[in-house]
């Protein structure tokens, strides 16, 4: 009895299967835009994983500057610079060169 009361047209027809149309449109648009940002997101968490590795290789190498700064204020460090670099000795010392 409904089809009696609205009864369906070829106009109507054409209406429903155009907005199908744009809806599967739409559908497979989005679908290749979400596989796309999917693609762009795996090769930002790739960077992000990059960038925390050096972070942790810079990190180390800080200390390591930290700790060789620590050790230039030291005397010890002094008195082999003087030793090696300028040649310097302590007075009560002998040093034997080889001949040549």
């Amino acid at each position: 009895m409904s089809s009696d009361k609205y009864p369906v047209s070829r106009e109507n027809r054409r209406g429903m299967v155009l907005i199908i149309a744009v809806v599967c449109i739409i559908i497979v648009a989005l679908t290749i835009k979400c596989r796309a940002l999917a693609d762009r997101n795996e090769v930002y968490a790739q960077q992000i994983e990059t960038l925390e590795q050096r972070i942790t290789e810079e990190e180390g190498r800080g200390e390591s500057i930290e700790s060789f700064r620590r050790y230039t204020h030291t005397n010890a460090y002094v008195e082999k610079v003087a030793r090696e670099k300028l040649g310097l000795v302590y007075p009560d010392e002998v040093i034997f060169q080889p001949r040549e």
